[in-house]
């Protein structure tokens, strides 16, 4: 059972996160992860599996998903909390102009992220999008 500050502490943790990183800081949410953290990414796109470490999270993840989301666009719609499991739902546009709705569901313990569970309402105009060139 889980006690509504509980919930409180690891909603408002995560919002601070996602304004954090909307307001530019970069390293919000790789600071705050764990050193197992696990995101689970739909496969069928091209940066999609199970990725493991803030590490891979920054170097794999997030420069294709930069290349497939207007970041400046996204918005936190809602997010609610049980004990340890937040969800957020987002939304954004694709690099192709395209309106789309990001759910999140995160695993917190100890005021660190653990796990990341991400689901795209339609991943068509993501699927196509070509890879990042290595710099």
């Amino acid at each position: 059972m889980t006690s509504p500050e509980h919930d409180n502490r690891n909603r408002d943790f995560l919002r601070g996160l996602y304004l954090a990183s909307f307001g530019g800081d970069v390293e919000a949410f790789p600071k705050a992860m764990a050193n197992d953290f696990e995101a689970h990414v739909p496969p069928l796109l091209p940066w999609g599996g199970v990725h493991r470490g803030p590490d891979e999270f920054v170097n794999v993840v997030l420069p294709q998903l930069a290349v497939a989301i207007d970041f400046g666009s996204m918005r936190l719609d809602s997010i609610s909390a049980a004990g340890d499991h937040v969800a957020a739902l987002l939304n954004a546009r694709t690099a192709l102009g395209t309106d789309i709705w990001i759910a999140e569901h995160w695993l917190i313990r100890d005021d660190k992220l653990q796990r990341l569970r991400v689901f795209y309402d339609d991943t068509r105009s993501l699927e196509s999008l070509p890879a990042p060139t290595a710099s």
